[in-house]
């Protein structure tokens, strides 16, 4: 009866030493933070996937006026490209994005304010090229700042006119960011060859 007590003394051990393993493990995993969905910026062979930085992504909620404006203007560490404007930018989202709905933003002006909800979108060259003029008229440097911006499903251009419309442009520029998601940034530098 000895042996028997003994075994069922250590398989008792082992189980609950195994019940704490998987507790201690569950609770290490909720205090990493959650992944988000990435944004992929592709020019020629270069590509690149970075995630949203933590304070530019809001895991299904929005990210608030203030919050979004900072990570749309005032993103550091963001992958650089060296483009000729004959070159084709590529950007892609994660199919989690595209459900939601983004716009692209290029030196924190949206290209268009219709919601984009497809995986893919080429910036062509003849747009780069026009897209840096711009720039070069009103910073001297041709710099390109493209920006993908998460917004709510219910984002639309014909929400953002009535806006206009009872409250004027301010409203507008307001209810813009505070549609925002998430942020991804990259930013495209004249090649210094071109």
């Amino acid at each position: 009866m000895t042996a028997i007590s003994r075994s069922r003394g250590r398989r008792a051990i082992r189980t609950a030493a195994a019940v704490g393993a998987v507790s201690l493990g569950l609770v290490v995993l909720s205090a990493c933070e959650k992944p988000t969905p990435n944004a992929h910026f592709t020019l020629n062979t270069n590509t690149t996937s970075p995630e949203a930085d933590a304070d530019c992504y809001g895991h299904g909620e929005t990210l608030g006026a203030e919050q979004a404006q900072k990570c749309l203007t005032a993103a550091t560490d963001v992958p650089v490209f060296d483009y000729n404007t004959g070159d084709a930018f590529r950007i892609g989202v994660d199919p989690k994005v595209a459900d939601s709905g983004w716009l692209l933003f290029v030196n924190d002006q949206p290209i268009e304010y219709q919601r984009y909800t497809k995986t893919y979108r080429t910036l062509s060259g003849d747009l780069l090229w026009s897209l840096s003029q711009n720039a070069m008229q009103q910073s001297g440097d041709g710099t390109l700042r493209v920006s993908v911006a998460e917004v709510t499903e219910d984002f639309s251009l014909e929400k953002l006119t009535a806006i206009a419309q009872a409250e004027g442009q301010e409203a507008v520029q307001a209810a813009l960011y505070d549609s925002v998601k998430g942020v991804w940034n990259a930013q495209l530098s004249p090649d210094s060859e071109d």
